[in-house]
Order: C-alpha cells, then sequence, then structure tokens
C-alpha cells in the first residue's frame, strides 16, 4: 500500500481548493516525487522566491502535482504554527502550542503532520515527516527537523515553567544565571532542575520549550510577586514605627 504524502495530508485537510492551470500528465511530482496523472506546470506554482529545491523529491520534473501545489499555495500554513491530519486543520498561535503539542491525541487520528514557524515565512508544509504516534513524532520547524518525545519532554517542560518564575529565559536558554537569583530558588533545587536542563540545553526540543512558554503567566507571577514585596516592606515598615514609639511611650512613662 502506497504511504500517504504530507501534502495530500494537508490537501486534504484544507479542504481540497481548487487549483488553476491543471493538466492532464504522465510523470513524477518536482515536490513529492510521486507518480501523478494530474498536475500543474512548476513555474504557474512556485514564485521566482522560492529557495528549497533541495527539498525536492523529483527536481528533473516540470510538473507539480494538485496536492503539492495546492498546499504550497495555502498562505495560511506558511504563516502559522499547524497541526493536521487528513481531516483538520489547526492554526496555532504561540500561546496554542504546547496544548496541542502534549496532548496530540486529542486532535488527530491517523497520520499527521506538525510544523511550527517562529520567522512566519519559511514553508514548512511539504517538508513535514508524516507520523502516526501521538506520543513521539517529528517536527518540522522550518530549516531543521527533530523527534518531540511527549512523555520526556513533559517533565522538561514542567520544570521549565516552574524556573521561569524565578529566571528569564535567556538564564534559561544559556544556562548563565545570576547568582542572587539561584540562592533565591535555593541551592539544592537549583542543582535538581539544572541537571536536567544541562541535558537537553542546546537542542532543537529545549529552543521550543523555552520558546513556548507563557510570558504573560510568568509577567503576572512577577507583578503579584513585586507587589507582595512591596507590602511586606511597608508592613515591616510600619511594624517598626509601632515599636519605636512603643519604646518612647514606656520611656517617658519612667520619668
Amino acid at each position: 500500500m502506497r504511504i500517504i504524502t504530507n501534502t495530500e495530508i494537508l490537501y486534504s485537510a484544507l479542504g481540497k481548493p481548487d487549483i488553476k492551470d491543471l493538466e492532464s500528465i504522465d510523470t513524477n511530482c518536482l515536490i513529492c516525487g510521486k507518480h501523478t496523472k494530474e498536475g500543474a506546470k512548476a513555474k504557474k506554482v512556485l514564485s521566482s522566491n522560492f529557495t528549497n529545491w533541495g527539498d525536492c523529491k523529483d527536481r528533473s520534473s516540470q510538473y507539480i502535482c494538485k496536492e503539492c501545489a495546492g498546499t504550497i499555495k495555502a498562505r495560511e500554513v506558511r504563516v502559522n504554527s499547524f497541526v493536521a491530519d487528513a481531516n483538520n486543520l489547526y492554526l496555532l498561535k504561540k500561546n496554542d502550542i504546547e496544548n496541542y503539542l502534549f496532548n496530540l491525541g486529542k486532535y488527530v487520528t491517523g497520520e499527521f503532520v506538525v510544523g511550527i514557524t517562529q520567522s512566519f515565512k519559511k514553508h514548512n508544509s511539504f517538508r513535514c515527516k508524516v507520523n502516526s504516534n501521538p506520543k513521539r513524532y517529528f517536527i518540522r520547524e522550518e530549516d531543521r527537523e527533530y523527534v518531540f518525545d511527549v512523555d520526556k519532554l513533559k517533565r522538561v517542560y514542567e520544570y521549565l515553567n516552574d524556573a521561569y518564575l524565578q529566571f528569564s529565559k535567556d538564564e534559561l536558554q544559556t544556562g548563565n544565571y545570576k547568582m542572587i537569583s539561584i540562592e533565591q530558588f535555593g541551592l539544592e533545587k537549583f542543582a535538581t532542575y539544572e541537571d536536567l536542563f544541562s541535558q537537553y540545553r542546546g537542542s532543537a526540543q529545549f529552543d521550543l520549550l523555552i520558546y513556548m512558554m507563557n510570558s504573560e503567566k510568568r509577567n503576572e507571577y512577577v507583578k503579584a510577586k513585586q507587589k507582595a514585596q512591596k507590602e511586606e516592606k511597608a508592613r515591616l515598615k510600619a511594624l517598626e514605627k509601632e515599636k519605636k514609639k512603643a519604646a518612647k511611650t514606656k520611656q517617658i512613662s519612667l520619668f
């Protein structure tokens, strides 16, 4: 049985859009390499800005199948991160990514593809690897591709989110921490967390986890923490003032 291609999944998820300038042909697709009886000339599908020739499966062909053509022409899968199976296309905002990546089984059935973009400019669609396991799958993130193991990375992500309440994204990503932040976090806890982070730091998976952490939640926490610290400082100041007042009153009473 022939394996389904990434663009067949996406073309179906996109609702099988009409393709202009289709011709009856008998050749391979330039993009996916499959033999096809229907396609459009490559020069009518690809713009002059197309640079992904190295990803094309049959560069000797002058035609692109309708599934690849429809997918490449679909702007929504170029300027968005996405998850798709043959029946559903989910376009993801940054704060949506974590929910989908860690819970893919709720959203896809059968074969699926995952594309993540940070530049919102590069093609992911026809470069995605087709997956079938929502617990361990390939992610295409622009010019790199890597395995996302849900069970292994979930613990890393939980630790990162907790550490993010104390440290900045830059500190977590580089491993260059401020000593005062380490002391406030707790030396023993920091050692445990950093032992885990150091195993993944520098990998595409770690970079993605850092990227998708919610800055808004962290900023709310920091703001609440600063407010609590300010209130505590005011309370201690008022307490100190009351102590001085009480001591002065006691001293007067002695006379």
